[in-house]
């Protein structure tokens, strides 16, 4: 007997040992190879040699040049989110704002649960309390996503927040915030977590798309996939013409039951309507063509069918092709699969890793994930696409840890910052760039803090400080266009033409990230170039605008 015993309690020793190992291993770079046949973290530069396994390489498998990697500078911030486990969801809002119209933008924080939220201005090398009223948030409430956007197209953009009271909006009076509540028909089972706004009907006035998330007392587990009545009811608002909302979600095809983090309106097609895509929680990504603005159709996409953790959207063209890609979080390499299919069956196919859609136009996508080198990283949250080194390819940030992960409050991974590649491939160098977060982070964002052109970058954290990066910048060109925040520009595709005839695409989104919203200016990276042919946006309404006399390096505001 007590043999048997020894066996047993030697057998789950040993199974222990191995998921210590598991997990401690998970925060390697899956793509990084030494030239001695072993697998490290990092790839090492030379004056910054790796010695994780106790010797120093310097050869690696794909390795970026030092010169194209930026590097950040770490700033204090005032702001630490206090999560509540017991009460909240494993979300926090996180925007950026340009509340005085002075084209810096500031940066919103939500709160954890009855924690006040918090607006920071950035001056004279740090941040600090906006000097502009932020009103107290409703008691016995968290602050889970936020957008800014101006609704009532004064010129003043507003702040719109997903809370435990419902979403509201922030009417911005240009020396403060007037609250009101946007009367949206929540059954009972759901509440917001984030909202995306665009015209999808070009009737000249912006319409909702509302993401929900089953509450946190009714939440039964995180890896239930087959029971289709479990998890909330996303809602699409179509404005009245007087900026409060009536429910269409059915009238357009949209309705079912699913957690969904987030969407985003956005042309996939170029058809001149605002098309959707949406991340479905424990299922697929969702592509939906708007039909001249009446309905939604679903198309298939590399997820159709299939289940996997789809969260974040990074939004915005990698590979200048003049088409919109995708990037979608999931679960990746950190979850062992027996665990995260959940109650899936042996017939069901289950997607583990990361995805990246290259729309090959017309509502085709491939998943290029694998070809692109971003397959097969960790657990991850939001992410975005921005040219932190201004060479005219778009880099990939994500973010990561898992706050109610038991493992990860163990063994935390670095969060991931991609630069991308001459070849179109993306490395990680979060460690050379000084780019490593810990802290749990929902998603990045990127802003232009010290107006260097340069893109900076900060990382909502659940739990731990607010991380700021302010990018040490370099001698690139670039070309930086900022849109106004309200219907007739959200979902605008911007297109810059070089002088040699190649072109440089991204989308102006509402919502990009995770639960939070990226700034209004969008910066293209040159390079050397130091002029453009010319710089045109396709507006949600279908019609074209040209920036008369574009200015490198500068700013140049619509």
């Amino acid at each position: 007997m007590k043999n048997v015993l020894f066996s047993i309690l030697g057998l789950i020793i040993i199974a222990v040992i191995a998921l210590l190992f598991f997990f401690k291993g998970d925060g390697k770079n899956p793509y990084t190879k030494t030239s001695w046949g072993k697998y490290s973290g990092t790839c090492a530069s030379e004056d910054a040699p790796n010695k994780d396994f106790g010797k120093e390489f310097h050869a690696c498998d794909y390795e970026v040049p030092k010169e194209e990697i930026p590097v950040f500078k770490s700033l204090d911030f005032p702001f630490t989110h206090k999560f509540n486990g017991e009460k909240s969801l494993p979300l926090m809002a996180s925007a950026l704002i340009d509340v005085n119209n002075d084209g810096i933008d500031e940066l919103f924080v939500g709160g954890g649960f009855d924690q006040e939220d918090g607006l920071f201005a950035y001056e004279d090398g740090a941040f600090a309390k906006a000097a502009f009223d932020l009103p107290n948030k409703p008691a016995n409430s968290s602050t889970y996503g936020a957008v800014s956007f101006d609704l009532d197209n004064d010129g003043n953009t507003d702040l719109f927040l997903a809370t435990d009271a419902g979403l509201l909006w922030y009417r911005n009076t240009g020396t403060g915030f007037e609250v009101s509540k946007i009367e949206v028909p929540f059954d009972d089972k759901s509440i917001c977590a984030s909202v995306t706004f665009g015209d999808i009907d070009r009737d000249g006035d912006a319409d909702m798309f509302v993401s929900n998330y089953i509450k946190k007392e009714l939440m039964e587990g995180v890896t239930i996939f087959k029971d289709f009545t479990y998890g909330a009811s996303s809602l699409l608002m179509i404005n009245k013409g007087d900026n409060t909302f009536e429910d269409a979600t059915a009238t357009y095809g949209l309705t079912y039951v699913h957690n969904t983090f987030m969407g985003i309106f956005v042309d996939m097609d170029k058809d001149g309507f605002l098309d959707l895509v949406v991340a479905h929680d424990t299922g697929e990504v969702r592509t939906y063509k708007n039909e001249n603005g009446k309905k939604f159709t679903k198309k298939r996409n590399p997820t159709t069918g299939k289940f996997a953790y789809p969260m974040g959207i990074a939004v915005g063209d990698y590979n200048n092709d003049g088409n919109i890609d995708f990037f979608f979080s999931n679960t990746g390499s950190s979850v062992p699969v027996f665990m995260a299919r959940g109650d899936l069956t042996e017939e069901d196919v289950f997607i583990k890793d990361w995805m990246l859609f290259k729309n090959e136009g017309n509502f085709n996508f491939t998943d290029v994930a694998k070809e692109t080198k971003v397959a097969d990283f960790e657990f991850s949250w939001g992410a975005i696409f921005e040219d932190f080194n201004l060479d005219g390819r778009q880099d990939l940030v994500v973010a990561e840890n898992y706050i109610d992960f038991p493992p990860h409050k163990l063994f935390k991974l670095p969060g991931r910052f991609l630069v991308q590649r001459a070849d179109g491939t993306f490395s990680a160098v979060e460690d050379q760039a000084n780019a490593i977060n810990k802290n749990y982070a929902i998603t990045p964002l990127s802003s232009d803090f010290n107006q260097d052109g340069y893109p900076d970058l900060v990382f909502a954290n659940l739990d731990g400080p607010i991380k700021v990066q302010i990018n040490k910048g370099g001698d690139a060109n670039y070309i930086a266009v900022r849109l106004p925040e309200n219907a007739k520009y959200v979902g605008s595709t911007i297109t810059v033409t070089k002088k040699d005839g190649s072109t440089l695409t991204d989308a102006y989104v509402i919502g990009e990230g995770l639960a939070s919203d990226q700034t209004a200016t969008i910066t293209f990276g040159l390079g050397t170039d130091t002029e453009v042919a010319s710089v045109s946006i396709a507006l949600p309404d279908g019609s074209n605008q040209n920036l008369v006399d574009p200015k490198v390096n500068a700013l140049n505001s619509l």
